[in-house]
Order: C-alpha cells, then sequence, then structure tokens
C-alpha cells in the first residue's frame, strides 16, 4: 500500500481489524499483532463473499418483472463454440478470400462430424470428456501410422471405446484417455491413473478369454495405444513400448486378425502393428546391448531369437495392401535376413547377398500412388504419397550401404542421396523419424545438416509429434563421429557406425 509515511500502511492490518483493535500500521507487519504473538495478516487485498442470508450482499437478485408474460423460464440455454466450429469458420474465411468457384470445392475431410455413438456418455467426469475431446481434436494426430485415412482410425477407436461395457472396450477408453493425457499435460498422475486401469483390462480380459474378432481387434487397438503411450514418454518409459508391441502381435497370432486384413476395421489396426515391428526389428540389429537384450528377452518369453518372433505374422503378408507396406515388407525381410546372418545363421557371403540384392529389386519395383492435386480434401493422400517416396529412397540408401559395408561392393549412391535430400527440402514437415535418420546420416556439409535441422524443428512447431530430441541426438553423434574421422582415408564402418549410436541410447529407439 502507498503512505505518506514510508514506515506506516495507509490502512490498518487485516488481524487487528478482525480483533476491532487499533493498528499501527507497522511495516511489514504490525506490532500489535507480533505483542499478542498473532500471525499479522498483513495489508493487501483480501476476497470475501457473502454469508447465507445477506441480502445486502446478495450474489443474485430477484428479477423485477417477468421477461414474457405468456413464456415460462425453465432454465438457461447456451450455444456452444467448439474447436470445430473455429476451424469452420476459418475455411470459409479461406473461402471468400480465395475465390474459388462453389462448383470445384470439396468439403475438407477434418470438418466432416463424425457418426453419432450409441452411448450417452454418463460413465464419463468433466476431466475424462476433456481428455477425450482433446484425443478427438489434437493427440489423435501424433499416431504413427501409415493409414490415409487418420480421422477414419480416430473415430474407430472412438467408437471402440464408447459402443459397449465389455472389458476390452474399457481397456480402449483408458488407454484413449491415458494418451491424450500424457499428449496434453506431459507425465503426470492422470496419465498413470488411465494407464494403470487400461493395463488392468487388459489383463482381465485375458483371464476371461477373448471369443470373438470384435473383442480381439479392441484388445490389439489398447495394446497399440498404450504402445504409443510409451513411445512419446521417450527414455521414461524404460523401453516398455515393446511389451505392448509384443501382445499386439501375440493377439494377431491367435485370433487371425491378419487373415482379415481386408475388413477396414481390422486392417488399419494390423497394419499399425506391422509398422512399428518392422521399425523394432531394424532397432534391435543395431541396437548391441547383450545383457539388456537377453533380459528382455527372457521376460518377454522368446529366448533365442525373439527379434524375428517379435514379427511373427509379417511373414504371412504377401498380399497387396498399399506401397508403403509393401516397402516395409521388403525392408523388414532385409533386416530379418541380416539379424540372422548376425546371429550366425549358416549362409554363405555369396547367398546372403543375391537374397539383399533380390530384397532391393523388389524395393525399387514399388511405385508410390499419384500425387493428387493439391486441395484441403487430399492433403492426408498427399502427405502419404511423400511419406511413401521418402522411405523408399531411405530404404534404397540403407540397403546400398549395406552393399558397400558387408560386400565391398562400390554403390554410387550420390544421385539417390541428392533426390532424399531434394525431397526433404520440399517437406514442410516430417513426422516420421525413420527416413530423417537415415538421410541425416548421410548429410555430410553443414548445409545439409541444417536442411535436416530445419524440418525437424518446423515439425517440432508446425505438429503436435512427440518431442524429437532421441533423433536429434543420435544425428548429432554421427556427424561428430564423422567429423572426427574427417581426415582419414578409409571411411568408418556404417554398420558398426549405426550400432554405436543407436545402442548408445539407454533404452531402446523406436523409429516410427
Amino acid at each position: 500500500m502507498a503512505s505518506t509515511d514510508r514506515n506506516k500502511a495507509t490502512r490498518g492490518c487485516w488481524t487487528c481489524k478482525d480483533r476491532r483493535v487499533r493498528c499501527d500500521r507497522g511495516l511489514p507487519s504490525c506490532a500489535n499483532c507480533a505483542r499478542v504473538r498473532q500471525a499479522c495478516q498483513g495489508y493487501g487485498v483480501r476476497l470475501s463473499w457473502p454469508k447465507i442470508g445477506d441480502t445486502r450482499r446478495a450474489i443474485v437478485g430477484r428479477v423485477s418483472r417477468p421477461l414474457a408474460t405468456n413464456y415460462k423460464r425453465t432454465g438457461i440455454e447456451l450455444v456452444h463454440a467448439s474447436y470445430f466450429d473455429v476451424e469452420m469458420y476459418h475455411y470459409l474465411v479461406e473461402l471468400r478470400a480465395t475465390g474459388v468457384d462453389d462448383d470445384v470445392v470439396v468439403h475438407p475431410p477434418n470438418l466432416i462430424l463424425p457418426l453419432p455413438l450409441p452411448l450417452k456418455l454418463v460413465d464419463l467426469n468433466a476431466e475424462d470428456l476433456e481428455l477425450l475431446q482433446h484425443f478427438k481434436s489434437i493427440a489423435f494426430t501424433t499416431l504413427a501410422t501409415f493409414t490415409a485415412d487418420l480421422p477414419g482410425l480416430r473415430d474407430t477407436l472412438v467408437r471402440m471405446a464408447l459402443t459397449n461395457q465389455t472389458i476390452t472396450s474399457r481397456a480402449v477408453l483408458h488407454a484413449i484417455l491415458a494418451f491424450s493425457s500424457l499428449q496434453r499435460d506431459g507425465l503426470q498422475l492422470q496419465a498413470t491413473k488411465h494407464k494403470t486401469a487400461a493395463v488392468s483390462a487388459l489383463g482381465a480380459s485375458v483371464k476371461n478369454g477373448i471369443h470373438t474378432t470384435t473383442e480381439a481387434t479392441q484388445h490389439l487397438a489398447a495394446n497399440m495405444l498404450l504402445c504409443s503411450l510409451e513411445i512419446h514418454m521417450g527414455t521414461s518409459s524404460c523401453g516398455h513400448w515393446l511389451w505392448y508391441l509384443m501382445g499386439a502381435r501375440d493377439i494377431i497370432k491367435a485370433a487371425n486378425l491378419d487373415t482379415q486384413i481386408f475388413r477396414s476395421e481390422v486392417g488399419d489396426f494390423v497394419l499399425w502393428a506391422f509398422y512399428h515391428d518392422v521399425l523394432a526389428r531394424f532397432t534391435f540389429l543395431h541396437w548391441r546391448r547383450g545383457e539388456l537384450s537377453q533380459v528382455l528377452a527372457q521376460e518377454l518369453g522368446v529366448e533365442g531369437g525373439w527379434q524375428r518372433d517379435l514379427c511373427g505374422f509379417a511373414s504371412k503378408l504377401k498380399i497387396n495392401v498399399g506401397p508403403l507396406p509393401r516397402l516395409l515388407r521388403f525392408f523388414g525381410d532385409t533386416v530379418d535376413t541380416l539379424c540372422d546372418s548376425a546371429k550366425g545363421a549358416a549362409v554363405s557371403s555369396d547367398a546372403l547377398r543375391n537374397e539383399i540384392r533380390a530384397l532391393e529389386r523388389n524395393a525399387k519395383t514399388v511405385t508410390a500412388p499419384p500425387m493428387p492435386p493439391p486441395s484441403p480434401a487430399n492433403e492426408a493422400a498427399r502427405r502419404l504419397v511423400v511419406v511413401t517416396e521418402l522411405y523408399q529412397t531411405a530404404i534404397l540408401v540403407y540397403i546400398g550401404r549395406i552393399c558397400e559395408n558387408r560386400f565391398g561392393e562400390s554403390r554410387d549412391l550420390k544421385s539417390l542421396i541428392d533426390k532424399g535430400f531434394a525431397q526433404l527440402e520440399q517437406a514442410e514437415v516430417c513426422e516420421r523419424q525413420f527416413p530423417m535418420f537415415i538421410l541425416g546420416c548421410e548429410a555430410n556439409t553443414d548445409e545439409r545438416r541444417i536442411t535436416i535441422l530445419s524440418l525437424m524443428r518446423r515439425t517440432e512447431e508446425k505438429t503436435h509429434v512427440r518431442p524429437l530430441d532421441c533423433l536429434r541426438r543420435g544425428l548429432d553423434s554421427v556427424w561428430i563421429q564423422d567429423d572426427l574421422h574427417a581426415d582419414q582415408d578409409v571411411k568408418l564402418d556404417y554398420m558398426n557406425k549405426l550400432n554405436a549410436v543407436i545402442s548408445s541410447s539407454p533404452t531402446p529407439p523406436a523409429f516410427v
């Protein structure tokens, strides 16, 4: 409080006022309070609320006259503006500014309301409803899968969580809420509570038995949501994303879900698990942590070749389900072949080289879908084309380096690497880490390293993707090793370099 006397307050303290005694207005506290050993409440502003029956300070007064003589007021009706409404407004303003002909306008998919849900959300409290809304509007965009219809996957997940009260449905619901809480607020008690509830529900469903395809698909969806949650936690998860990926693989095998891949409500989840599984096998090809690998293998119950078991259903996936899944199948077969060789399989060097070359030729034959014309409705399809082309380039660069390293072949990869960096420079963002890591390992100039770092910065700023700190640390380590060895005539061994950098991570990194 301001005062003409610097040592006095302009009014008495609240303690003296409550005691109804004269205050000496001393600063910083009242001497009267000190003398009687009372805590001085100071001189600041103190809020007070009217007591019950205090008509003079009542918060709500009586209406002096009715608003309408022929209208009986039953309650207050409010019109709520949601995130969806704001997005539609921006869309309408953009249409007006661009002056696009009404006949050629295609309504964007993000402005289509989801199908109504048959369940009233009576069992969700306000906090859970907020988390569910956050998942539907933002958090779902960070799920790492290669479906062109990510909003469709979101709607399927929400319907799974809310359409019935089965144990597997509750597992999906709590997994959604845990993932949404982590994405919005970081690792805290609320996310842990929902994660624990989801894991408990999964355990109960296994004990009771999974009897239908619907229950199996819900179980698979909950596992993949928990796998994604652990990946978003980074090193805090201690690599537990593998546990849930293993659970997803077991469900796929036990329920033969891979044979029903053309059913949209099943296929998207099978391919989601397949995508994570292939890149997990890449991680463990290079994550050479012998003691911890044995511990993980023992706990997962697949000692003696658990890397291949991690995707036991992949060998069945020989159907044409799109360019990107085909690319990943050839890449996964390449990784499996190298894993077998690393474990001492009785395969000659020529046979190994011929097998790798055959897989390389297969990867080259994959053709990305044509780029659709730019429009809001085609945005997801255009991103999928860009991701497919990036993956193809990165996979071919990786196989080329393996052939140089393992078989002593002389490969001219300059044009392929130039193509990859041209793709990265044209990309506004890149939410998939594997292409950025493989092409980033080829960044031997400051300009190309700036290209990679700028792309990562734009991705973090313009999307809700998880932090790319692990990827950034890995590339920094690769670049430092290359710079330290720059004056030598012989390059560092490619496989050993990747092994050392990936193994330096405290937990198995996920390059999804």
